[in-house]
Order: C-alpha cells, then structure tokens, then sequence
C-alpha cells in the first residue's frame, strides 16, 4: 500500500486528562523522580572518582552540572524544601557565579569525604520515600474523580501530533491527507484508573464528548486506545460496524471482549480502497479443515510433559484464506471489510469446475445455495475470514447492511510486481547449532561481498541504496540516484554510504546476512480447497504431497527452507519444490503453496490470512538445516478457547486491562535466545518456553494460562539467569555491561565472520552537476538570503535510513513535513525555496553533508527539475553568457567557447639534453624532449619501488 497518504491526529498520555490536584502531584512526582535520577548519577561519580576513572576536577565539574539541571528544574515548582546538604547546593546553583558555585559545593561536600556515598543514598532513600507517598496520593486522588475528564488545552499542540496511515476509518471520517484533524484521538495508558474512566465515561474536548472506539492488537502491545468524537460516532455508527450494535451482540450471546476489539479495529487498518469490488459477487463457505496424522512432540500443559507420539492433528486449512478469480485480480491480496479480513488468493474455480465435470452448487454457511456460474460469483470467501457471522441472519442480510450504510473494501497488502531478496535473521541462524566456521563464512560470503564493494560496484550501491527498484515507497533521494547516478560524487551522498555501510555491517554481526531469499505469502493447496467445495471430497489429495511445496519464485531449486519469524525452536521446514508447468496453470500467484497433506503449518506456526514465509533456496543453509533438523518433529500442544460474555465499556476496559498485563512475550523470547546462545542447549526446555509463548500471546482472550511445576520453573530459571548474548550488542543495542561475553555460538562467531574495510569511492571524481537539480539556475542566492538562514536552523536534523519501521516512517514523515510548511508558509514558492537551497548547499558549499532537511522537504522538486533536465539539458555558458545544450552532465561551456583554437607552435630548449624541440605555443608544462621524457619516468619509477 502507499506510504505517502497520511493524516495527522494527536497522540496523548494519560496525564493529558488529570485534574488540577492531580496534575500538581503529578508534576511535583516528576521533579522527584529526575531528582533521584541525579543523586544517582552523583554516587556513579563519585565511585567513578574513587576508582581513579575520574580527577577531581572532572568528577566536581560533573557533579555540578548534574546539581544544575536539577535546580534548573526545581526552581519551576514549589513544594519540595531546602533543608539537606545536597538542597543547600541547589539552593546555592541559582544565585552565585559558576566559579563561587563550585567552590561552595567543595567547601559543603568534598569529594575526598568518606561518608560521602553515605550521604548520597540518605537523599536517595529520603526522595524515594516522598515519591511514594505522592504516588499513594495520586492514586487516591484518581480512585475519587467521578465526574467526565477533561483534556488540558496545553495538550493540543504540535509536540503531541503524529501521523497515522490512511484507513476506511479515517475514509468515513473524511479526515484530508496531510491534514490535522481531532476526529480521531490515540491515547497511551499509563494510569489505569484515568484510563478506565475514560473508556467508561469518555471525555470532553473543546465542547466535545469523545468515546472509546477501539485497540488493535499492536496498539495493545503498546498500551494505546483510539477515541472518537461522539458526533461522528453516532453519525457513522452503522458504517463501521456494518449495521451491527452491543445491544445486538449481546442479544445473541454476547462475544469475547478482546476479539470484539481487534474484529472492530479492522476499519482502522492502515489501507487503500479497492475500487470495484464487487460484495454482491461474493459468499462465504465452509472452511476445509482436515485430520493430519504425523510425530509430533505433545506438550502437556497441565504436567509439563513433553512426549513423542504419532497423533491425529485437526488443520483448518483456509483459516483465514479465501480465493478470488484472477479477473478480480491476478495477484494476492490481504483483504478489509467490516468484519471480513484475511487473504485472497487468484484461482480459476470456474476453470476447475469446467474442466474437472464439479458441481457448481454450494451452500453458504447459512445453508442458501448458490449456483457459481449462473449467480456470477468471483469472490469465495471463508467462515474463518467472516469475523462476525454468527450475529447476522444471512449473508443476504450483510450484502444489505454493507449497501445501505456505504461500506466500503480495501487491502493492506498486495503481492509486489517484483520480490527483492531478503535477510536472515539471528533467530533464524541461532538453531542452527552444528555449524562449522568455514560454512558461517560461505553462508556471510554475499554479506562481505555488499560491504566490500559499496563503494565501487554500481548495482551494489544502488541496491543498498533502495534504488534499484523504485516504487511509491521510495524516498526522492532514491528516485534521484536512480535516475542520475553521478549524484553519488556529492559529498551528502558519501556520508549516506559510511552510515549504510555501519548499518551492513551491524545488521550482519547481528545475524542479517544476503541470501538467496524472499519473502512471500503462504498459501493453502486452493486445488484441494476446490475438491472440498466442487467435487464433495471431504479429505482431498490436491496437487501436492506430503513433504511438498510449491514456489514458482524458484523454479529450478527442488528443496527450499522454508522459515517464518518468529523463530523459537527448531523451525526449519525443508521441503521439495513441486515445481511443474500442470501445477503453475492453477497455481498462478508468486506464493508457497503447502500441501493439506502436511504438518508443515504445525512446525512453523502460521496461519493463512496473510502471513509470509523467508522462502530460502541457499544450497548450503539448506544443507545445514537438514543436518541440525535430524530428529525433530513438530512441537503440538491444545489451546484453550476464548469465552463469549456480554459487552459494554466496563467490561471492554477489562479486557484491555487483561491485555496490557497479560505478559511480556519478549522477555519469553530472550530467555530462549539466551539458553540457544548457551554452551550445552537444553531443547527441552525451549520447548516449553516455546508453548508458553503463545499461551501467553492468547491469554488476554482465553484467560488461560499453564501453571509452570516448580522444578520445572528452577531449571529455566537457572538457564536463563544470564545476561542476554554479546550479539545482542548489535542485534538490540545493548550496552557491554549488559551483554554476555563473546563466546562460539553461532551468531557470536559472525562478529569475526563480518569483514569491514576502508571505503574507496569509486564515484568521488563524477560528473556531477548539481544545476540539474534547478529550475531557475541564475536564482540569486544572496538576494534570498533568509531562505538560507532558516535551513541553518533545521540543518541538524537528520533522517536514519536504515529504519524502514513504521514508527520511524511516521515520524520522518510528520519531522520533515511540518519543516516544509514553515518553509511554505514564509517564503511561499517551494520551486524557489528549492532552487536556492541547492544552490547554497552544493555551489557554495555550507556545510554540505546538512543535506536531509533539503531532500526531505523539498525532494518532490528537486526530482521534477531533475527529471526535467536530463530531456532538456540546457545550461548558460559560463565564458560568453549564452545558453546551450549540454553533451556532457559537467559541460560548462558552449561549443563555441570550448572549441580548442591553437595558436601556433613555439621552440624551447630540453632541461635535460640541451636539445631544442617543438610545443604547442599554449603548452606551459613541457620542459623536456620526447626521449628524456621516457627517461625520466622510467627513473622515478625505479626509485619509488626502491623506496
């Protein structure tokens, strides 16, 4: 989906709402906490003098701008009194000179005391105490606010605005592209009796009562809640919930609050529109769901015992998964309606029922038949997929909800015209235990070779760049290098590749090596989805056997690794690639299709509503996995169901509250990580943590997690009571004190794996001529000067182009567009704007490498002015003044002035020899004959190889 269409909404905290008791407490315990902060610091210090890292200068110079900042802060509140040594300081900071002010704290607290710790933690334990008590206070406080909250004005302001993708809901809301709007308010808990006040009661803003909308699961990982005006609710209620209400929900048995959340989320999926689609040209079917029987390894999870047995293991094979004819669309789509979503994959049902004699009567999950071919049905979608099936009567009554109140489709994901490759990551690698060094190094050999030639190989540079495949996606500085690659002999562009190289270089010691890999949907055997529908075969064989895939991504590899992330155990599904053209008539997308047949679904742990597979086809990882997948099964445990319950806001915020403390699925993945990265791993144990992961994910829905045995808890506890690896160092940014040491894990190992080197920059002599980046190529720089002085300003800000995240986007996007308006709104012209900027940043060389504010802000134009020049390259001659039509990117003159005239020959004498010999008259340099020339060189090469 596009990246670029955006809206901005204030994203607030749940201080924004606090009374004005509140609030005061709620400031003062701020200070306290930055004031324990600082004694902190100052004891760090102080230790740090003792142990002779620190002079004493440093140290007393360090504790006194620690004192500072914190006087600074306390001098904006009262409340807190001077009465302790280290207030007396404070107290000292804000009226006397900086000379006087150290010499008082020396005379007040040497640093050569000896109590001097001692009395360091008294201020610490005294401000803990205090910051205790005022949080009892607050929380009094909030238990006995009633009344409907109020957001403090003070709130709305820039600070607190984000951007947020373009969705159905933000559609309905008619909230503009690019544009500030308060239909729509996110707001992060970190109080939960304020939160829960607000869900129950809503709130009230600039005369508007807001009410609780909705949390997507990822906004429940970050403890965030969407608000919406009252207003619009109750104007665009039937729209979003497709004529559904509570009261009818309820009426039919009420549903599970979390799956109520994310089901009424789904308007706020980041989309676009899909124009056309047809929902009266849709039904939704049984899912096709079998019994698979494999080895697994059962996880109990009432006794913790893990045992290998044969069993029979029910898969829902379409869970999540429907199909569509590729004249809706010839590629995979991940698909939003109200209450439908999951993926649509292209298949020819009809062509199946035509050349395979199937009945073209099915029924609907509400037992209506339909007849495929007469009723023109294109769109076949799943019971799984129809979130909220059970509280509508009939399909029919949807299709007449979706008309009536406008509802709309749209699809958050399609499969790319083209599949770049992509990484390995360490979760990946560090199952692989039985590894040798020289297989590490062949695996990283791609890696090294990205590093090695950044500077020197024009692919490598434009693929680390993002520029080798330009889409809407891409950033301008990305268009521009493709379109015109000398732009890589500006300095700005150097500076970008030492960070991407840093960044390779990082990311590969982290695990994220080049492989022959891609991510891509995965995809059910749809050929036996049709057997089940059209033929009335309840266990289908479909084109693929046990142990076989299909990925026409690699058509000439016959075994391929296929991963998912995450990655906990040992998840490296080897299969064989089925690839025929027989199979390719039906299976026509670009993604892993897996058999029905196959407990491939089990081992790596997917569903089919669009998630993607690390599709690898490296002869050599391959090699590898199946040697260290001797032996292993995959891990199967039951899960527990969710409850349905009747809804309202109480017992929403209940079950949100549920889902914030549910449990830290990190932490469950870092304990794995850590016994992985450990001298002897005990796999048993990663099994179970493994399990408990995903207890722990479902929990907030069925309330149910396992009660780990206590021995059990001992061992894990003892395996896991470490510091995390030293690649975590670069995998997560963790500091030394932080990290194990380095020892032969796999991962580990890549740190000496991962080359680095100098840069040799091969493009550093380019043509590059920065005036194809202007329209107006004789705009006076000097005349709009203040243009200039205002860049300097922002000329600090920069954008990392390694972050491809979302949260990163969205705040580049909101950073550099909110600098383009202040540009705008002073000097009007983005053209000229542009222009100048160039033409101070690049002629005249200000601080060049300050070049992020100019291409963030202003690289739609910088890019249209390219784009433009390099059809008309028209430049004024720099001799005689006229314009003319450049041959060359660096040509500065026209044909006339640069048009070679001699003047004649000239006769001098050879310094060597004495011979005399002739020259061009215009030749300044040759002093020597033709012969001693030769002489000549031949000498001093001889002496620099001596030398």
């Amino acid at each position: 989906m596009s990246l670029n269409k955006q809206v901005q909404i204030y994203s607030l905290e749940t201080n924004a709402f606090y009374t004005d008791a509140e609030n005061a407490i709620d400031h003062k315990l701020s200070l306290l906490r930055h004031r324990k902060s600082v004694l902190k610091n100052q004891i760090s210090v102080v230790n740090d003098y003792n142990n002779g890292i620190l002079t004493k200068d440093k140290a007393l110079k360090r504790i006194f701008d620690l004192g500072e900042g914190l006087q600074r802060a306390l001098a904006s509140t009262a409340g807190i009194q001077a009465h302790t040594e280290y207030e007396k300081i404070e107290c000292i900071l804000s009226g006397t000179k900086r000379k006087q002010k150290k010499k008082e704290i020396i005379d007040i607290l040497g640093l050569d005391d000896s109590d001097v710790a001692d009395k360091l933690n008294y201020e610490i334990s005294e401000t803990s105490k205090q910051i205790a008590e005022n949080e009892d206070r607050l929380k009094q406080l909030m238990k006995h606010t009633e009344e409907i909250r109020s957001l403090r004005d003070t709130y709305l302001n820039g600070k607190n605005v984000i951007s947020v993708f373009e969705s159905e809901l933000t559609r309905t809301l008619k909230m503009n592209i690019d544009e500030l709007s308060d239909n729509l308010i996110i707001i992060r808990v970190f109080y939960f009796d304020v939160a829960e006040s607000l869900v129950v009661n809503g709130f009230l803003c600039n005369n508007e009562r807001y009410v609780y909308l909705t949390s997507s699961a990822g906004q429940i990982r970050t403890k965030k809640m969407v608000f919406i005006k009252e207003s619009l609710w109750l104007k665009h209620k039937n729209t979003i919930m497709c004529g559904l209400s509570l009261e009818k929900i309820n009426s039919k048995g009420g549903i599970n609050r979390n799956k109520y959340l994310a089901y009424t989320a789904l308007c706020n999926s980041a989309t676009d529109r899909w124009d056309g689609f047809d929902m009266t040209k849709a039904i939704v079917v049984e899912d096709l769901e079998t019994v698979v029987t494999g080895e697994v390894d059962f996880f109990n999870d009432k006794t913790y015992e893990i045992t290998r047995q044969v069993m029979d293991i029910p898969i829902a094979h379409t869970d999540g998964c429907g199909m569509m004819l590729p004249s809706v669309s010839q590629k995979s789509r991940m698909f939003r309606a109200p209450w439908v979503k999951g993926l649509l994959v292209p298949f020819d049902f009809l062509g199946f029922i035509n050349e395979l004699g199937g009945n073209p009567t099915v029924k609907d999950i509400y037992g209506r038949e339909y007849n495929i071919i007469r009723d023109d049905i294109r769109v076949i979608f799943t019971k799984s997929q129809f979130k909220m099936w059970k509280y509508y009567n009939s399909w029919k009554e949807y299709i007449e909800c979706y008309e009536k109140h406008g509802c709309n489709a749209g699809y958050c994901n399609e499969e790319p015209d083209q599949i770049l490759n992509a990484k390995i990551n360490y979760q990946m690698l560090q199952t692989l235990t039985d590894i040798s060094d020289e297989e590490l190094a062949e695996l990283a050999k791609q890696t090294n070779y990205k590093i090695k030639n950044i500077t020197s190989n024009i692919d490598t540079v434009k693929e680390v760049f993002g520029a080798s495949e330009i889409s809407d996606k891409s950033t301008y500085l990305q268009q521009a290098i493709n379109l015109y690659l000398e732009i890589l002999g500006d300095v700005y562009t150097k500076e970008k590749i030492k960070l991407i190289k840093a960044s390779i270089i990082k990311n590969a010691r982290a695990g994220k090596l080049n492989l022959d890999a891609k991510y891509t949907f995965i995809i059910p055997d749809l050929f036996a989805f049709c057997e089940f529908l059209f033929l009335g075969e309840k266990n289908p064989n479909g084109l693929l056997e046990n142990g076989e895939v299909f990925c026409s991504l690699y058509k000439k590899s016959k075994e391929l690794d296929c991963l998912r992330s995450p990655h906990l155990y040992k998840e490296h599904a080897i299969r064989n690639n089925a690839y025929a053209k027989e199979k390719a008539k039906w299976f026509i997308t670009k993604g892993l299709y897996v058999s029905c047949k196959d407990l491939i679904s089990k081992l790596i742990m997917n569903d089919w509503d669009g998630d993607n597979s690390l599709v690898c086809s490296d002869k050599l990882l391959i090699e590898i996995a199946k040697r260290n997948m001797q032996g292993v099964v995959p891990l199967y445990y039951e899960m527990a169901s969710a409850s349905a319950d009747a809804i309202d806001n109480k017992k929403l915020f209940e079950g949100l509250t549920l889902a914030f403390v549910s449990g830290n699925i990190g932490e469950i993945s870092n304990d794995i990580t850590k016994i992985e990265n450990s001298a002897n791993v005990d796999w048993d144990m990663v099994k179970i943590l493994c399990a408990e992961n995903n207890y722990v994910i479902d929990y907030a829905k069925t309330l149910y997690k396992p009660q780990r045995p206590k021995e059990v808890d001992a061992k894990i506890r003892k395996l896991t009571n470490s510091k995390v690896p030293y690649f975590f160092k670069f995998a997560k940014d963790k500091a030394d004190h932080q990290i194990e040491s380095i020892n032969a894990s796999t991962v580990n190992r890549l740190h000496d794996v991962v080359k680095s080197g100098r840069l040799n920059f091969r493009f550093k002599d380019c043509n590059f001529d920065y005036r194809m980046l202007m329209k107006d190529k004789d705009v006076d720089v000097i005349r709009h000067g203040k243009i200039c002085e205002v860049y300097e300003l922002f000329k600090n800000t920069t954008y990392n182009s390694s972050s491809s995240t979302e949260k990163a986007i969205e705040k580049r996007i909101a950073n550099f567009r909110s600098k383009r308006e202040l540009f705008v709104k002073h000097f009007y012209d983005p053209d000229l704007i542009a222009d100048v900027l160039v033409k101070y940043l690049y002629k005249d060389g200000t601080d060049s490498k300050y070049k992020d504010v100019l291409w963030y802000c202003f690289g739609e134009e910088l890019v249209k002015n390219l784009t433009y020049n390099l059809e008309r390259r028209y430049f004024r001659c720099e001799k005689c003044g006229k314009k003319f039509y450049a041959e060359h990117w660096n040509q500065r003159y026209c044909k006339v002035c640069s048009t070679y005239k001699p003047k004649g020959m000239k006769t001098i004498a050879c310094c060597d020899c004495g011979d005399t010999f002739q020259v061009d008259a215009r030749n300044m340099t040759k002093v020597r004959c033709d012969e001693c020339s030769k002489t000549h060189k031949k000498r001093k090469r001889s002496n620099n190889i001596t030398a």
